[in-house]
């Protein structure tokens, strides 16, 4: 069987349906990932799945897989990543595989798997897994499914350490997608007033893909904010995991405004903790962590690596502008839009003001959405390699990381370059203190792009849109 080998990704599997993926395919992961499982003891797992057309039968395909080779499954259906990472700690298991393609478009799909609790397997494991659904060379084995509904659990789990002392009125774009089964549930044991749009589940994303950094998506959160006159506006992905924000004004908060937001919530209780965050983040996060007397750590993009960094650094807190965020106190660590959710209205709760009022107290740049630029997957590592090499030596005098493409820092501006693990198109981010250092970040930018031959202006963006 001859699989795609571009779909075995930095920190999950992930292709086009129906192109890339198939039935047959999938129960090959299945059968991989399973044998890689008893190589490492484990013996069970979790499986679940988003709201994507082809997740029901690829859930039913990683089923086979696993069960083939011994593996005892609890199904849960179709669920949020979140819950199947709690699905660890319920049924003390290692193993999970969670059936999504996170923010990816509708005819994308894909894998997330555990390695340990609260824990995704990384580029290395994934290569170990492409490598024996290569070689075909399986354990054989009997397991059996359980079904099980355990999302009340959950429900109740991320509540014990929380309190909110307000009546807030939240308004939820749910995209059509998963969080819609579950969200509401969660509102009224909060005491919330949930106004809801786009509560219908429905597969083909017909109101656009419900990814939380899309810009389309956030103007539209933001209308729909203002209209009810709600205190918050939330959306989530596909999965559950990533949040987006806007506050009572309909201000669009671009996720790492929140890592420094909540960066500095977690420093209220635990002066001087380290704080990590991923290298597509604003100049906030730092300074904002350093204000409150922490030490910032920023780390490459990729909720496998940041979850890998943060337990290894044994940090209280990570967070990565695609709005994953990770909290170890009074958590178990892994990324849940839902928990994420819960603590903003925790924190705005105990500050007494309105969201709006806790925005003016933070430092401000000018800072442009994540841009995503096409390129192919076979090139994009030879493009960023190439853009590292020019930017370090024009730029030698100032501060550069290359931990994650290329990130240059300057007192008052930044921007980054870097490729995607998510698909092939390289993302990029810029900001400054004034708009006239913003304009001359995105020249930059801009002219690093035009030189490279490599780069499709047909994906993603135009190259008006930088322009």
């Amino acid at each position: 069987m001859k699989i795609n080998p571009y779909i075995f990704r930095g920190y999950d599997i992930r292709g086009i349906a129906g192109k890339d993926l198939n039935a047959e395919i999938v129960e090959t992961i299945g059968k991989a990932y399973g044998t890689w499982l008893n190589k490492k003891g484990v013996k069970t797992a979790v499986v679940g799945a988003d709201c994507r057309l082809s997740s029901d039968e690829y859930r039913q395909s990683v089923i086979k897989g696993l069960v083939s080779t011994g593996i005892d499954v609890f199904d849960i259906g179709m669920t949020l990543v979140q819950i199947v990472y709690y699905g660890q700690y319920h049924f003390n298991t290692k193993g999970f595989v969670m059936i999504s393609a996170s923010h990816n478009p509708a005819e994308y799909n894909g894998f997330k798997m555990g390695s340990d609790f609260s824990q995704t397997i990384g580029t290395e494991e994934i290569q170990e897994i492409k490598k024996l659904a290569d070689e075909g060379q399986f354990i054989k084995g009997s397991g059996k499914v359980t079904k099980a509904d355990i999302s009340e659990a959950y429900l109740n789990k991320i509540l014990e350490k929380i309190k909110i002392d307000r009546k807030f009125k939240i308004l939820v774009d749910f995209n059509n997608a998963t969080a819609a089964n579950f969200f509401p549930a969660l509102a009224k044991k909060i005491g919330a007033e949930l106004v809801s749009k786009y509560t219908e589940i429905d597969g083909h994303f017909p109101n656009g893909t419900p990814d939380p950094t899309e810009k389309k998506l956030v103007e539209r959160l933001a209308k729909e904010t203002l209209e009810v006159k709600a205190d918050i506006g939330f959306t989530f992905d596909a999965d559950g995991d990533r949040l987006g924000v806007v506050d009572d004004k309909g201000t669009i908060l671009w996720n790492d405004v929140l890592v420094a937001i909540f960066a500095a919530s977690v420093l209220e209780n635990n002066p001087g903790a380290e704080i990590i965050y991923n290298a597509l983040c604003s100049k906030v996060v730092e300074e904002t962590i350093k204000t409150h007397g922490g030490r910032p750590l920023m780390w490459r993009t990729g909720h496998t690596w940041i979850k890998e960094k943060l337990f290894k650094e044994k940090a209280l807190f990570a967070g990565e502008l695609s709005g994953h965020f990770f909290f170890v106190d009074k958590f178990y660590g892994h990324d849940d839009g839902f928990y994420a959710a819960l603590r903003l209205l925790e924190y705005l709760s105990n500050k007494g003001k309105p969201f709006s009022a806790i925005l003016q107290e933070l430092p401000k740049y000018i800072s442009s959405p994540e841009i995503k630029i096409g390129c192919a997957d076979d090139k994009k590592t030879a493009v960023v390699d190439k853009m590292v090499e020019i930017m370090k030596e024009r730029f030698r005098d100032e501060k550069i990381s290359d931990i994650d493409g290329i990130r240059v820092d300057f007192a008052d501006a930044m921007f980054i370059v870097r490729q995607s693990q998510n698909g092939p198109y390289l993302t990029v981010k810029f900001e400054a203190k004034t708009q006239e250092r913003y304009e001359e970040m995105k020249q930059i930018v801009l002219k690093l792009l035009k030189s490279s031959s490599e780069i499709d202006w047909d994906e993603g963006v135009n190259l008006e849109s930088l322009e």
